[in-house]
């Protein structure tokens, strides 16, 4: 990881973060049914991540989202796991076509 200091100078420095704690910590929250919980750790890991960890925390975004019956964001994040990595996350390319179009016009406000 590169960090700019003041000068403008790119510094090497070792993360304070142990991500495969985050990971289990994750795990036994969703275990506990305590999915935004679980959520909270897994954006935090994704943060500033831009591939996801090749989309695999995008997938475990979109589970934690489909377990609270928030289904717009979890096809979003599914869709980011396939985009990071196709063919390699069934479990979001399966998902997405179980979700399929989520219709949107009930939200819409006449002219």
């Amino acid at each position: 990881t590169i960090i700019l200091s003041s000068n403008n100078q790119a510094n090497r420095f070792a993360m304070p973060y142990d991500f495969n704690r985050f990971e289990r910590s994750a795990s036994q929250l969703k275990t506990l049914g305590r999915w935004q919980d679980a959520l909270e750790v897994y954006l935090f890991m994704a943060d500033g991540d831009l591939s996801l960890d090749a989309g695999y925390l995008g997938m475990r975004i979109a589970e934690c989202y489909e377990a609270m019956g928030r289904i717009r964001e979890a096809k979003y994040w599914h869709g980011r796991a396939v985009e990071e990595n196709p063919g390699i996350w069934t479990a979001s390319e399966n998902a997405l076509r179980l979700i399929g179009d989520l219709p949107i016009e009930h939200l819409l406000i006449a002219d």
